[in-house]
């Protein structure tokens, strides 16, 4: 009787299975978060769901967060991506040829230099006027194709519909690896035209080139 008394007593101070059991709920819910692939300890963002190419999630500052809880449409957000990253490329280009090969347009004896930032100065008013006017109309035409539902971001009538004639591009997939190429591309363009801009206005040259 003793013996059976002193065990229920015991068993009555013995932790039970549930109190043993460690949590597992907390565990799960962090190791179902999904991470963005560009930045693996971060979030991914929610607004980016992988629909568009070259989506590697990786928007460390939450643009794409606000930007959608506030309305707006993310497809007009890649538009200014590629109509940046574009601009961007011919810059590369722009900047880097003269300085390869010398002024090509320059008139005879002119002095015009090589430095970007010194030559954009250096432009007659003329010359300055058709640029602007240039601009102007090519934007107008470019606001027809951007604000139209029915055309897919970043077709504007050039390359997409010479290279399907061609058969260059004969696949979606093959369309789809194209617009994957031309986005990285448009973002190495402007991360280095913004570092070939600092360094020519901070050092004078830009290495290896000048």
């Amino acid at each position: 009787m003793a013996l059976s008394v002193a065990a229920t007593a015991s068993m009555a101070f013995a932790p039970t299975a549930a109190v043993l059991r460690a949590p597992s709920s907390p565990v799960a819910a962090v190791s179902m978060v999904e991470r963005s692939s560009a930045l693996p300890f971060l979030k991914k963002p929610p607004a980016l769901d992988g629909s568009m190419v070259g989506d590697a999630g990786f928007d460390p500052l939450g643009f794409s967060t606000t930007i959608t809880e506030l309305g707006g449409d993310l497809a007009y957000v890649r538009e200014a991506e590629l109509m940046h990253g574009r601009q961007a490329m011919l810059a590369v280009v722009g900047w880097t040829f003269p300085a390869v090969f010398g002024p090509i347009f320059a008139p005879a004896g002119s002095d015009i230099s090589l430095d970007p930032l010194v030559a954009q100065y250096q432009l007659s008013p003329a010359v300055l006027g058709q640029l602007f006017v240039s601009m102007a109309i090519a934007e107008g035409l470019r606001a027809q194709k951007v604000f139209d539902p029915n055309v897919p971001v970043g077709e504007h009538g050039f390359g997409v519909e010479f290279a399907i004639k061609q058969k260059w591009i004969d696949t979606p997939e093959k369309l789809a690896t194209m617009k994957l190429k031309e986005i990285k591309h448009c973002r190495l363009a402007m991360i280095a035209i913004t570092g070939m801009f600092f360094q020519q206005a901070l050092t004078g040259h830009v290495y290896p080139l000048t």
